[in-house]
């Protein structure tokens, strides 16, 4: 599903009056929908600012704890012995500017608004050593690459018009991207500096059917297991009668 928007109005996310003037945007759509038949939708982020810079995206999803297992080979065969948990891992980390990172975000900047993945902050449970940590940790986004959830460094953010105010970007989420809410934080910086920061929520959320399973299935528990059971037996029951007939 691709997003497109031609005239929003830009609704201010900070109260500060100065910040809002200086920069201003706004989403194509407020929420996301997966259905049944979702194969992952492309949202539009754009705004405006009060002159010249440098843009930053930066979208992160609900925190949620992580397990990232070790292999080892044992008596020949591969198999998780090994695990390290993050408890408030994103689900979903997405990053695009009008520029590369390393040309327009200096490092001190990058830590304290988490922009990159190399200073996602990533905190395991417990105190396990700093080494294995890192270990960790860069098998955890390793995974989230693979899986499409984690994006770093796209380098999406345009500015159409000659007068350099206007920026857009389009950020694409896939078919199993995880629901909750989603903060969206723009970043206006100049000279390496950040002079204005805009905060927006996307909100994903199941829809139609696969809404009503989801919630029959966290309301009810035991019964929805039952269901379940009751309808692999019974699947299993018209297969064997089906090729019994044959």
């Amino acid at each position: 599903l691709a997003a497109a928007a031609t005239a929003v109005a830009l609704t201010p996310g900070r109260t500060d009056a100065a910040a809002a003037e200086t920069l201003a945007a706004d989403l194509s759509q407020e929420s996301v929908t997966i259905t049944t038949g979702f194969t992952g939708s492309t949202v539009l982020f754009f705004g405006a600012t009060d002159g010249p810079g440098d843009v930053v995206v930066v979208v992160t999803g609900p925190p949620q704890p992580i397990v990232v297992r070790r292999k080892e080979r044992v008596s020949g065969i591969w198999i998780n012995r090994r695990s390290m948990t993050f408890p408030k891992a994103p689900t979903f980390y997405a990053v695009a500017a009008s520029d590369a990172l390393s040309e327009i975000v200096p490092e001190p900047v990058a830590a304290k608004y988490q922009i990159g993945l190399g200073k996602l902050v990533l905190t395991p449970a417990g105190a396990p050593p700093a080494a294995e940590v890192e270990i960790y940790r860069r098998s955890l986004i390793r995974n989230m690459l693979r899986r499409d959830l984690y994006k770093s460094g796209l380098r999406g953010v345009i500015f159409p018009n000659r007068s350099q105010r206007l920026f857009r970007t389009e950020i694409f989420f896939p078919a199993n991207v995880p629901t909750g809410d989603y903060r969206v934080r723009f970043l206006l910086l100049r000279a390496g500096k950040v002079v204005s920061t805009f905060d927006r929520t996307l909100v994903v959320e199941k829809g139609g059917v696969s809404a009503e399973v989801f919630h029959f299935a966290h309301n009810n528990a035991v019964l929805y297991g039952l269901l379940a059971i009751l309808a692999a037996v019974f699947a299993g029951w018209g297969a064997s009668q089906l090729f019994r007939r044959r």
